[in-house]
């Protein structure tokens, strides 16, 4: 007589969980940038905010894979949460070697030097 569908419950807490890790990542931010007087759109750009709230788009997606009927969705839904595990994982390399606070370098920012060329030049 189990009238619980557990396996359900947990897919749901699942989901939950990793919503509330997101939106707590970029409520910390929003906080954390507003006390420093930066832009929000330069703090989302920080392993600060980038790592917990990937991980918690890793869990979102696991919930979402695990409760797929399709086999193409769930196909989807675990590519998607592969790319948010390396999103986690290459964040957090960068925050441990070059600090938390530490913004990536923009491909786009014209300032810098040009990446060297391989190959012969024309």
């Amino acid at each position: 007589m189990d009238l619980i569908d557990w396996p359900f419950v947990a897919r749901n807490a699942l989901w939950i969980l990793g919503l509330s890790i997101a939106f707590a990542a970029w409520s910390y931010t929003s906080w954390w940038a507003a006390g420093r007087r930066l832009k929000m759109r330069r703090a989302l750009g920080l392993a600060r905010f980038q790592v917990p709230f990937s991980a918690g788009m890793v869990l979102f997606s696991a919930s979402l894979a695990w409760g797929a009927i399709r086999w193409w969705e769930r196909v989807l839904w675990i590519v998607l949460g592969l790319l948010f595990a390396w999103q986690t994982i290459v964040d957090w390399r960068w925050a441990a070697t070059r600090g938390w606070d530490t913004p990536r370098p923009d491909p786009r920012d014209e300032t810098q030097p040009p990446a060297p060329r391989i190959g012969p030049n024309p």
